[in-house]
């Protein structure tokens, strides 16, 4: 079975995009693939984020594997993050990349990515 790993928002986070990035999961699991999500365990900073949460209170999607262990602007646990994905040896790697604010996490990642397969 073919593994997948989409990196970018999802449960606990709220918004479009991660039910986006949950309904794709959803569908590459009907075809058979093997999925598991990135998400963050802190997409943006309190002083960058215009609402009053970014968290779901909605209980998680049943049958997804979702880690939320991205720190949008920890160097260092871009470095862990882009390690732990190469481990698992994914056909495709997804980054669901939508604000210039996320540049240099997602490209970190996706260097160590790159770097570790080589």
């Amino acid at each position: 079975m073919q593994k997948i790993i989409i990196i970018g928002p999802a449960h606990p986070l709220r918004g479009g995009l991660a039910s986006f990035n949950e309904r794709m999961a959803v569908e590459f699991q009907h075809a058979n693939y093997s999925v598991e999500i990135y998400s963050f365990s802190l997409q943006y900073p309190s002083l960058l984020f215009p609402g009053k949460s970014q968290f779901s209170s909605e209980p998680a999607p049943k049958n997804l594997l979702i880690h939320a262990v991205i720190n949008s602007i920890n160097p260092i646990n871009w470095i862990k993050i882009g390690k732990e994905i190469c481990k698992k040896n994914p056909d495709l790697v997804i980054f669901r990349y939508w604000i210039p604010f996320m540049a240099p996490c997602f490209g970190i990642i996706s260097k160590m990515i790159i770097i570790a397969m080589l």
